[in-house]
């Protein structure tokens, strides 16, 4: 057993050396891609591949290294050493591991620094170096830590002997340097700084500040837009006839929208009247009262967007309306100087073929009317389908009248443009001609036998077999057969 058990060690450890010499050279460490050389210091470059039989060698920029250089020596393992490192050294380092199944590439990036100068070289390019730059980390241009928040604050209007703070944190490596213009003329500060404060502000500090932060790489800048106004003298308004009232199907997507009036940007919030104690959804929703009546602060409701004309609108939307959501909303709009406010009711409804929850019976406690302009428009677009549908069953009634009449006179002109003269009947067969007719007044049906006396008046005798009367036969077909031109109207 034992000597089994070592020949099946000696086959396992067999062809794990197989599979390991049958592949390409690998990476066995940590590599550090930036590596800081010092200025006359030697330098060693790592090459941590792992094959058997390997054969290694490096490159700079793309061009292979003389390992016969004085300054540059390859050890056994593959490591390069760069003794009394100079500036032009700086660049990009490559390790090249190979066998006869594959290779491996590993690169550093070299950076000469010379500290007594204090200066480095990276990429053929000589810079000075910074306190706030990490040569450890690669370069970057500056960005803005909070471009959202700084484009929510673009357009402030505040009153004077207020405070405003103008935010221009930015980022970047080397770490950026931030300066002011106002008006596009550099603005004077203290010491530069990403944060511009200005106290008791007055009307002439109206006007466009804006940042700048740049580093060696490059510059990012953002402008607010200022105004400065003597006081407030009047409360928000809220523009007619929004929010309009709605009536939409149970589970869809409804919206109000307001649209606000204000020398400065005013506070909006949404309410919902609480018609029932059952409404409110939490206990944690917050509540005012307000003439004996009770309404929801709706959280995290309504968007207020600044608009060219220089008022605010503000949007609050409902997703998957359920019938709960029927009721009175507000629109409840607030400066320092006071508040107003415009409501709009909601109704829900099962489906185009269900009548509406309607609620809301009673009056707002607001001071404020709602719209009733969907109602109008309603009757609006129904006024053509009442003028509309009595003009074109008229005009049907008229065009089929006018139709049987053109019918009629055709039938009339196709009967007097059919009837053909009749030849004069023979001497010899004008009794027998008398006869037939005398038969056509009598007689309802021709097929019929008649049981009325006939006229005692002798009938000649013809030839059955005379060739005068066989011609006037095929001359004067029988009246009651069918002919080809007859035109049967009235049918």
């Amino acid at each position: 057993m034992g000597f089994v058990t070592v020949w099946q060690s000696l086959l396992f450890l067999e062809v794990f050396t197989i599979c390991v010499a049958n592949s390409p050279p690998s990476l066995s460490g940590k590599v550090v891609p930036r590596v800081i050389a010092k200025l006359g210091k030697n330098t060693r470059l790592l090459c941590p591949a792992q094959s058997d039989h390997e054969l290694t060698q490096w490159k700079k920029d793309g061009q292979s290294i003389n390992p016969g250089l004085d300054r540059f020596k390859i050890s056994r393992e593959g490591h390069l050493r760069i003794q009394d490192t100079e500036m032009s050294d700086a660049g990009l380092y490559t390790c090249i591991a190979t066998n006869g199944f594959g290779s491996i590439n590993i690169n550093y990036t070299v950076i000469v620094l010379d500290e007594e100068n204090q200066l480095f070289q990276e990429a053929g390019k000589q810079f000075k170096q910074l306190p706030n730059e990490d040569l450890n980390k690669e370069g970057s241009v500056p960005y803005f830590e909070e471009l959202e928040k700084m484009r929510e604050s673009v357009n402030l209007v505040k009153p004077t002997g207020s405070t405003i703070r103008l935010s221009c944190q930015a980022s970047g490596n080397p770490a950026p340097e931030v300066y002011w213009l106002k008006n596009s003329v550099p603005y004077a500060q203290k010491r530069p700084h990403s944060t511009l404060r200005l106290h008791e502000i007055r009307e002439d500090d109206s006007g466009d500040y804006t940042c700048i932060a740049s580093n060696r790489l490059g510059e990012v800048n953002f402008t607010y837009h200022i105004q400065v106004i003597d006081e407030i003298r009047h409360k928000p308004r809220l523009i007619a006839p929004h929010p309009l009232n709605q009536t939409v199907d149970v589970g869809a997507t409804v919206s109000f929208h307001c649209f606000i009036e204000s020398v400065v940007k005013p506070q909006v919030q949404w309410l919902k009247r609480v018609d029932k104690p059952e409404d409110i959804p939490s206990p944690n929703i917050t509540l005012v009262e307000y003439r004996d009546e009770k309404f929801m602060v709706l959280k995290n409701a309504g968007i207020l967007l600044p608009r060219p004309d220089g008022t605010y609108l503000s949007k609050l939307v409902i997703q998957t309306v359920q019938p709960r959501d029927s009721g009175m909303f507000v629109c409840f709009a607030t400066n320092r100087k006071g508040f107003t406010t415009r409501h709009a009711f909601l109704e829900t409804r099962q489906g185009s073929h269900h009548g509406a929850t309607k609620v809301g019976d009673g009056s707002s406690s607001f001071n404020t009317k709602s719209s009733d302009s969907e109602d109008s428009s309603d009757s609006e677009l129904n006024l053509p389908l009442w003028i509309g549908i009595p003009s074109c069953i008229f005009l049907v009634i008229v065009l089929l009248v006018v139709f049987i009449m053109q019918r009629n006179n055709s039938c009339q002109r196709s009967t007097t443009a059919n009837k053909v003269p009749r030849p004069p009947v023979p001497a010899q067969e004008r009794d027998a001609y008398y006869y037939s007719n005398y038969q056509q007044q009598h007689t309802i049906n021709p097929l019929l036998a008649t049981r009325e006396k006939l006229p005692k008046t002798p009938t000649p005798s013809v030839d059955m077999t005379s060739s005068e009367f066989s011609s006037v036969s095929r001359t004067h077909p029988n009246p009651y057969f069918y002919h080809p031109n007859h035109v049967i109207c009235g049918q």
